[in-house]
């Protein structure tokens, strides 16, 4: 039985990772549920065992993705030793370290990922993110009513606002690039954005200014090809 279970999940990843690729490479409208059958070299059968339709597999993908990036903070929001300011940081420090370790795939999929072909793949990424990560930075913002380090009247709200804002802020920074790393004033001028990005969220939950840390200017640098 463990056998089986693990087959079924290695087919079900090898479709959702041959979909991702034809996706990032010809764009989302672009590929058609046979192509991604061709790609794999199995029967149109076999497809429909693991998913409904094309948009049913892109929402296992979109669910994954979250999933995935959930296991990255897991440490984080379980540690009891952290303040709301701390862990928020820590939440976007842990992000902002795996853009710079991964720094050519990131580029590429902001590049790919925010084009016009991929602005469904793109809407459903970020309802599931909003879904899987609201409720986190809305405990977090709980956290910080109870501690005084914050002042957030709508929580729940507040946490989907400052996802979504975020997410155009990232969307408007990607049609920049690729960036010349030459380019210091391109540069700059996304460190701006960021930084007043960290400068609205602390003025939203009502926090200290200077007292969260969301951009790291090194990383940043390293992302966009300066250092």
């Amino acid at each position: 039985m463990v056998h089986i279970v693990k087959e079924y999940d290695e087919r079900k990843n090898e479709f959702l990772d041959t979909a991702m690729g034809l996706f990032m490479t010809q764009g989302y409208e672009q590929t058609s549920v046979a192509a991604i059958i061709q790609a794999v070299g199995v029967s149109k059968g076999a497809f429909y065992h693991y998913f409904k339709t094309k948009e049913d597999l892109l929402d296992q993908l979109s669910a994954r993705a979250t999933d995935q990036a959930m296991v990255a903070i897991h440490s984080i929001l379980q540690d009891p030793a952290l303040s709301a300011i701390e862990r928020l940081n820590a939440i976007f420090t842990t992000t902002n370290a795996y853009k710079a370790e991964n720094r050519d795939l990131v580029m590429t999929l902001l590049q790919v990922f925010y084009s016009d072909t991929n602005l469904i793949l793109r809407y459903r990424l970020l309802e599931h993110n909003l879904q899987v990560l609201s409720p986190v930075i809305a405990e977090i913002l709980h956290q910080g009513n109870a501690q005084g380090s914050m002042s957030v009247d709508y929580p729940e709200e507040t946490a989907v606002f400052i996802l979504r804002i975020g997410a155009s802020l990232v969307e408007g920074i990607a049609k920049q690039l690729p960036l010349d790393p030459e380019d210091t004033e391109g540069v700059a001028g996304v460190l701006r954005h960021l930084n007043m990005y960290n400068q609205a969220v602390e003025r939203i939950i009502g926090a200290e200014p200077g007292s969260l840390g969301l951009v790291d200017e090194s990383i940043i640098r390293v992302v966009t090809g300066q250092s």
